[in-house]
């Protein structure tokens, strides 16, 4: 009888203990803008693809701006092994298609080419 009651109240301290305990933290919480608008994931999947990036992958996607943050994730998902250059080439055509629609070119013209062409020779690597 009294292992018995011994038993039980070490269990009773130890799930005292075990509830009191703050739930496990992720160390690192995923960024804002991960996720598609239109198709959500289930509550905890992007948290989980976050916790299963490098340290580096985890850098590109997480300083780009919202609205730039599918580019690297594009290019983990390519599996290029060049990230930091895919992630650069790419941001460079993403601002570049953006400024030169901002002047007005027709997306397929000649004129949009050279805009681009002109933006990318002075544009900065976001990731040099």
């Amino acid at each position: 009888m009294k292992r018995l009651v011994q038993a039980f109240f070490t269990l009773a301290i130890g799930i005292t203990v075990w509830t009191a305990l703050p739930t496990a933290a992720h160390a690192d919480k995923h960024p804002d803008c991960m996720q598609s608008e239109s198709r959500g994931l289930p509550a905890g999947r992007t948290q989980a693809w976050w916790d299963k990036r490098t340290p580096e992958q985890q850098k590109y996607i997480r300083e780009l701006p919202c609205k730039e943050r599918y580019i690297p994730m594009v290019c983990i998902f390519l599996f290029d092994p060049d990230l930091k250059g895919c992630v650069n080439n790419s941001v460079a055509e993403f601002r570049a298609n953006a400024a030169c629609q901002a002047k007005g070119y027709d997306l397929m013209s000649e004129e949009m080419l050279d805009c681009k062409n002109k933006f990318k020779k002075t544009f900065k690597k976001p990731f040099p």
